[in-house]
């Protein structure tokens, strides 16, 4: 079975002491502003390179107590629509990592335990 990393991500420690924040601003595309990054690397060859990197979402610390509670949480913006974004911080081998998992914005909504198909604010008998 091929493993499913459908809505899910991760973000590593640089391996690379070259890699440098330029810095962060924003970029007019056709009207509609975006926020972005700007990162300076070079590559095994020595080539200096400076990627452009667009603003999707925003991550708050989540204060719970819980455990496996999410470290992180927020929203992204994706192709599909808006997400929920919870991230955890774990210790693995390569070092820390911060692992990101995507659901439906509704999808922690649960039970509410108010019943939909009521269709009228009658009681019934």
């Amino acid at each position: 079975m091929e493993y499913d990393n459908t809505n899910t991500g991760a973000i590593f420690n640089s391996k690379s002491d070259q890699l440098i924040l330029v810095g962060t601003g924003s970029l007019n595309d056709e009207g509609e502003t975006k926020r972005i990054a700007m990162l300076k690397d070079v590559m095994p060859d020595g080539t200096t390179i400076r990627d452009i990197y667009v603003k999707v979402g925003r991550l708050w610390d989540n204060k719970s107590d819980t455990p496996n509670a999410p470290t992180f949480t927020g929203v992204a913006e994706t192709s599909s629509g808006e997400k929920r974004v919870a991230a955890w911080v774990k210790q693995t081998e390569r070092g820390n990592i911060l692992s990101m998992k995507m659901t439906e914005k509704n999808a922690m909504s649960g039970d509410n335990g108010v019943d939909n198909a009521i269709e009228s604010d009658e009681i019934p008998f």
